[in-house]
């Protein structure tokens, strides 16, 4: 009887621990939508209705546009994201550390709220400068609501599922940049551009609404010096009624023990000077180096495929492939960070992106004696997407927090994506012309050979992560 119970009792115990661990995903999962519809959306909707646009900007500037004034403004429409991205990225620790990541969340959304009215607005009358404003408010607060969201995900969710959490913002962000290219096309929205622009605008409502119903992370409300009543609702929030709050809040305590309770810029050289942030800060960056050239694919694959002799339709529907494949491979990716690790996942998948860029780049070249080459193009952007989305993008992103003390991490954070951002900048800016100059070579200067240096340095130095409590990593980097 006695063994019955306790057979009875560990199958409730670990059915209840399971049901918690789901509440938990869906409460992480809706967080990350609350950040990521847009941010998916605003990376991809103009992608596919590039004519449309074309028309939009030559009837708002009189109707008697040059070639060159077009590419300046479009140039400017596109890439201000970026712009915006990185002044963001700084605001993170005045924000996100300050006033929690909660505050910092819902004062973000508010203002992407706003910009995402503006851009509508833009678009219905006709002003494209309001376009621009509205895109660098929205790129400006969305680099402060993501990073919020990857701590709400490194924060939050037990050990043995944090890679799995911290998966759910990739996940969201590939499924909705699946919406933007696809409402994008002439067949949904891409022939009425207010109501494409418009369409974003209840899901940042809801980006606002959400966050008064999800406590502040119990890991800021210790540091931070909250009452302890206040810190063990927010640990049953996430982990369930009947966690042990005990001990969670231990692994906590050790964590924060050593360092001090906030972070400020004045620590900014720290991440130079002090030998184990220096090495996280040198591996987070080149994680995020793979990450540099998805965003020229997102932008002008379609442009790509067009000049490879594809017909522009089913340009448009490959590159709603490429985010459908990125999208599957990123909830595969989910499936098994928590099993495999870091490393297996990381490392064999950036090789094999770098590879689809070089690969690319050949039948690129070969479409121009053969064409049907070209098809094969194709195959290897929607293979590309799908290796970056199993683990590429979405490790790359949150690797930073599982290397760095808690004190430092968003401060890591800032300067991690902002270097990555100064890449992105870069990188867009420049690959337009270099690509109307020598072709489709330009990827292997830009993206494979930068990539192809980083991941030397990640295949030796990179510790894995997987089911180890953040201390811990940090010790193994202080050697």
């Amino acid at each position: 009887m006695n063994t019955n119970y306790g057979s009875i009792h560990s199958l409730d115990t670990k059915m209840t621990s399971t049901a918690h661990s789901i509440r938990l995903i869906a409460i992480l999962f809706l967080l990350a939508v609350a950040v990521n519809w847009q941010y998916g959306f605003s990376s991809t909707y103009l992608n596919t209705p590039v004519d449309q646009f074309k028309e939009y900007l030559n009837e708002s500037l009189g109707g008697d546009m040059s070639e060159g004034t077009y590419n300046l403004w479009w140039d400017l429409i596109q890439n201000i994201w970026f712009v915006g991205f990185f002044i963001g990225i700084f605001l993170n620790p005045v924000l996100n550390d300050r006033l929690g990541r909660r505050y910092g969340m819902m004062i973000a959304n508010s203002f992407i709220l706003i910009a995402s009215i503006m851009q509508f607005l833009a678009v219905l009358l006709y002003i494209p400068i309001l376009l621009i404003i509205g895109r660098a408010i929205a790129s400006t607060f969305t680099a402060v609501a993501f990073q919020a969201v990857v701590l709400y995900l490194q924060e939050s969710p037990p050990t043995h599922i944090r890679g799995t959490a911290s998966f759910l913002s990739e996940i969201s962000f590939a499924l909705f940049t699946i919406e933007g290219t696809m409402l994008g096309t002439d067949e949904l929205l891409g022939n009425n551009l207010p109501w494409l622009t418009a369409s974003v605008i209840p899901i940042c409502a809801f980006s606002v609404v959400i966050l008064f119903f999800v406590p502040e992370t119990s890991k800021f409300l210790l540091m931070s010096g909250a009452d302890r009543s206040v810190v063990e609702h927010s640990v049953r929030f996430f982990h369930g009624p009947d966690a042990n709050v005990a001990t969670i809040l231990k692994e906590t305590e050790i964590e924060i023990a050593e360092e001090a309770i906030s972070s400020t810029w004045s620590s900014i050289l720290d991440l130079v000077r002090i030998p184990h942030l220096r090495k996280a800060l040198i591996l987070a960056v080149c994680c995020l180096q793979n990450c540099v050239a998805l965003w020229t694919f997102i932008y002008n694959s379609t442009l790509f495929l067009e000049d490879i002799n594809i017909d522009s339709g089913i340009a448009k529907w490959a590159a709603t492939a490429m985010c459908v494949s990125y999208f599957v491979c990123t909830v595969i990716g989910g499936t098994f960070v928590d099993r495999w690790g870091r490393r297996k996942i990381l490392i064999p998948f950036s090789y094999m992106n770098v590879a689809c860029i070089a690969v690319f780049t050949l039948f690129s070249q070969l479409q121009k004696l053969q064409d049907f080459w070209k098809y094969f193009g194709v195959a290897t952007l929607i293979l590309f997407a799908g290796s970056y989305g199993c683990g590429v993008g979405a490790i790359s992103w949150f690797i930073s927090s599982e290397l760095t003390p808690i004190k430092y991490r968003t401060l890591m954070q800032s300067a991690c994506y902002g270097i990555n951002t100064v890449s992105v900048v870069i990188s867009t800016f420049v690959v337009l012309p270099f690509y109307f100059w020598i072709g489709t070579y330009c990827f292997l200067i830009l993206y494979c050979l930068p990539s192809a240096f980083a991941l030397i340095y990640i295949t030796r130095n990179l510790p894995e992560t997987r089911g180890r409590e953040i201390h811990d990593i940090v010790n193994e980097l202080r050697g």
